[in-house]
């Protein structure tokens, strides 16, 4: 009788262990999941800020070349930056790169910058008159 009681004992005590030792184990795991997803945000904006800053990079070198009224990129335009069709030769920031469009109509220009990193884009336009 005796050993009988001492084996369930072990075996109460065994299936604790087991019991506690899973408890922790999703524990983890859930603290592993939710940490990669709050990394893949943070990647996410990172991307949104750098397109962002690349845009306005771009808007201020189209509005420096409307200002000296000069090519400085090479792209065949005053007042464009790598508005050629082809975005090999787009200038970029580190990892985001970025172009500029203009439009005139009339006594008015509109300037569109964009800038890309990863999968993000922002856009930026400026109104000239």
């Amino acid at each position: 009788m005796r050993l009988a009681r001492r084996h369930h004992r072990q075996g109460a005590a065994a299936v604790a262990v087991i019991a506690s030792l899973l408890v922790v184990n999703l524990i983890i795991v859930g603290f592993a999941v939710g940490g990669a997803r709050d990394q893949d945000l943070t990647v996410r904006r990172l991307e949104t800020i750098r397109a962002f800053y690349a845009a306005e990079a771009g808007a201020n070198m189209a509005l420096r070349e409307l200002m000296v009224d000069s090519d400085q990129d090479g792209d065949g335009a005053v007042g464009t930056i790598s508005d050629d069709g082809n975005s090999a030769n787009d200038p970029s920031l580190p990892s985001a790169p970025f172009m500029v469009d203009m439009v005139t109509d009339g006594p008015q220009s509109t300037l569109t910058s964009v800038g890309r990193s990863g999968a993000a884009v922002r856009t930026i336009e400026l109104v000239l008159q």
